[in-house]
């Protein structure tokens, strides 16, 4: 049995090329393996934040940059110098242990440091500080064993890369003190590490693309890229068998239940095929290339927040549905013929029981509530009548009903308000706007994520596919429906129209729509495009053919 020696015994590659660095066309098992960590902090980051005010959405951006730019800088290091020894083997073990540090410290992670969750940023800067210096002394292995003995120019490329991850390295070990420090700079102070982020892919790109021998062009950075992607959009996957779970469970299917479930699997389907129609099919430019890498931060972060979104989306509608069947079982109570004042009562019971609301998730009181009003109701008459003044009280009742019951609903499907909101002071039409509002901010980030989008899609499409006026118009079809879904946000400056578009099922399928939109362009630009081709050919093959005949 051969044994595997220390620092080298083949490559990960399928060829290895003299001077050092090694090549191949497909991610391989370990590469994949570290990708499942990956989707395994964004998963459980997802679990535990939900996106519905501006601090839980600069909490998200921030944890999804530590863990996207950690994968990119292991990725950009296993690309081009990955190989299976103990060493290499050891390394992977400990950046996979950093992955798992991560998730540690993501439940506290927020986007002000306090003496609460101040351990979780001091733990997060010493597994950065960890993964840098493990990086910088991976590539010092390299080159010191075999890109100075196979290639010098090389050398000098990769001393900058890892004397770069060393400094940077100190910088977030030396925030692990200042993080401790008790003055005005913490509460932000965590921002830095994006600059640091930057500094370090920009430089590593940088560095790789004028060094010989060490660029990005011959990898597979793409498929790399793209696998990400997938794993990302599986995310939407899983968020469908969520709402599945929460909406079709109860009762079982309806009609609406399906229309909902629906638009959110047509986006995840549609945003997939958007994204790989432009996936580059050969070599990138040495610039191209690096664009393509560093647009898919913002890329996927917009992926992110657009799956979620548009999960929330269809919760709210599914909400509204149900708060329309109560407000009927109330007016059915005093339609004539009117039903006994027990029976209509009990229809109320069983319209909120067959809700199946999760009272668990931070509905007590309102479960309190509910049976509370619901036991005093007999003592009241339910319609107006000739004792108009105890109908009064009827009516607060019922509209504390449906106000409990709206509460416990968001609350059963994790949407909740800030802290600082005491639902118990809010009449029902306040917590209605409340949670209008609320959801309003969801609806503003969800259309302009979406025009981010595609606004990144014409960008991609610039990158991958060549310029010629077919692909003009293709770019610019992308980047007018992106300015369309912008001009979507100003909905919510009046609160009638924005109720009416975001309890309709249409604000599940308005992307939906454009990515139809723009697949049919590109269909219909390549049947064109290659009728064109054609007729050219035979017009060219024809011409031949005359000045052939003698």
């Amino acid at each position: 049995m051969t044994r595997m020696p220390f620092f080298y015994f083949q490559p990960l590659r399928r060829s290895l090329h003299t001077d050092g660095t090694t090549q191949h066309f497909d991610a391989t098992p370990i590469e994949l393996f570290f990708d499942l960590f990956f989707v395994a902090n964004l998963s459980t980051f997802t679990a535990t934040h939900e996106i519905h005010n501006v601090e839980a959405l600069g909490a998200y951006i921030g944890f999804l940059g530590v863990i996207w730019f950690t994968w990119l800088q292991v990725t950009l290091f296993d690309i081009r110098f990955a190989r299976d020894s103990v060493f290499e083997r050891i390394c992977k073990a400990l950046q996979l242990a950093a992955m798992v540090g991560f998730a540690s410290a993501g439940t506290r992670f927020t986007t002000r440091v306090n003496d609460e969750n101040v351990w979780a940023f001091q733990s997060l800067s010493l597994f950065l500080g960890g993964s840098r210096i493990l990086l910088a002394l991976q590539y010092t292995v390299n080159n010191v064993v075999f890109i100075r003995k196979r290639m010098k120019p090389a050398a000098k490329g990769v001393s900058i890369i890892a004397a770069t991850l060393f400094v940077s390295s100190l910088i977030y070990l030396g925030m692990f003190y200042i993080f401790g420090v008790q003055d005005g700079i913490r509460s932000y102070i965590w921002t830095v590490w994006f600059a640091l982020f930057g500094l370090e892919m920009w430089v590593i790109m940088g560095v790789s693309c004028v060094t010989p021998g060490i660029g990005l062009q011959d990898t597979h950075l793409n498929i790399r890229m793209g696998l990400l992607t997938l794993i990302i959009i599986g995310e939407g996957v899983i968020s469908v068998t969520r709402i599945v779970n929460r909406t079709v469970r109860p009762g079982g299917w309806t009609k609406w239940s399906f229309v909902h479930i629906l638009g959110v699997t047509t986006n995840v389907y549609f945003l997939w095929q958007a994204y790989y129609d432009l996936s580059p099919r050969g070599i990138l430019g040495k610039y191209s290339q690096q664009l393509w890498a560093q647009l898919h931060f913002p890329f996927h972060v917009a992926l992110v927040l657009l799956l979620e979104g548009s999960q929330i989306l269809a919760l709210t509608l599914d909400i509204t549905l149900k708060l329309t069947y109560l407000e009927e079982t109330i007016m059915f109570a005093c339609e004539e013929p009117r039903p006994r004042p027990e029976i209509a009562i009990g229809l109320l019971r069983n319209t909120i029981e067959d809700m199946e609301i999760n009272y668990s998730r931070g509905a007590i009181k309102e479960k309190m509530a509910i049976d509370a009003i619901l036991e005093d109701l007999p003592n009241h008459p339910l319609c107006p009548g000739e004792k108009v003044i105890a109908f009064f009280v009827t009516n607060d009742h019922l509209n504390d009903l449906v106000g409990n019951v709206t509460a416990a609903l968001f609350s059963s499907m994790g949407i909740i308000p800030s802290e600082e909101t005491n639902i118990g002071q809010l009449t029902s039409s306040q917590l209605l706007r409340m949670y209008m509002q609320l959801l309003g901010f969801v609806y503003i980030y969800f259309f302009v994520v979406a025009s981010l989008v595609m606004f990144l899609f014409a960008a991609f499409a610039v990158l991958a596919r060549r310029h010629n006026f077919y692909t003009s118009i293709g770019i610019t079809t992308r980047i007018i429906l992106g300015v369309l879904l912008a001009s979507l946000v100003s909905f919510v400056g009046k609160f009638a129209l924005a109720y009416e578009f975001m309890t309709s099922p249409t604000i599940l399928y308005a992307f939906t729509f454009v990515l139809l939109t723009v697949s049919g362009v590109d269909r219909l630009l390549d049947l064109y495009k290659s009728h064109h081709e054609t007729n050219v050919n035979l017009a060219d093959a024809g011409k031949r053919s005359q000045s052939d005949t003698p």
